[in-house]
């Protein structure tokens, strides 16, 4: 059990390897798209996502998304990600293993999930939906579990703010 707890994100989800590997932040966006919370955010996100300045191969990216779904089935995952999502990540749908041991593990999920991912009762279930926590890809701490309310207050000023709290815990 220490194992899996002490193991790097990339181990235990092979989902987040590219993404931790291509970043300095990784921001895992739990969403779905019957979700009228998540309406308004998801536009905002990829705006956010969309202004970081272009890299080069060799250079990370300042953070990289991933998105993991609570949307019903694959094709309505499928659609809602061709028509708002920004070129980002995601947990494929088909791996519901992964999916459910990263929503377990952040304890974020929407709430009908919760029973069939054993997330009822104090403590369990953290957040909802749509959460945004962003995480520091070379030290794996959490960097804030609130980045749905920062990209909606500061828009791509988060972006700085994220990194200096990154900086300052390095």
């Amino acid at each position: 059990l220490v194992a899996i707890i002490m193991a790097p994100l990339s181990q235990l989800f092979p989902s987040l390897l590219q993404p931790i590997a291509s970043s300095h932040m990784l921001c895992l966006y739990f969403a779905s798209s019957w979700c009228p919370d998540c309406t308004p955010v998801t536009p905002v996100l990829k705006s956010v996502y969309e202004s970081q300045r272009t890299v080069t191969d060799s250079e990370k990216k300042l953070m990289e998304v991933v998105y993991v779904s609570s949307d019903s089935n694959v094709q309505q995952m499928e659609e809602s990600m061709n028509k708002a999502h920004g070129k980002w990540s995601f947990v494929p749908f088909q791996e519901e293993e992964e999916l459910a041991n990263i929503k377990r593990k952040f304890g974020a999920c929407a709430a009908k999930e919760a029973p069939r991912l054993s997330l009822l009762g104090p403590g369990r279930r953290k957040f909802g939906i749509p959460t945004l926590i962003v995480i520091d890809c070379e030290s794996e701490n959490i960097l804030t579990t609130n980045g749905v309310t920062d990209i909606m207050m500061n828009g791509a000023d988060s972006l700085k703010i994220w990194d200096d709290i990154r900086a300052e815990k390095q």
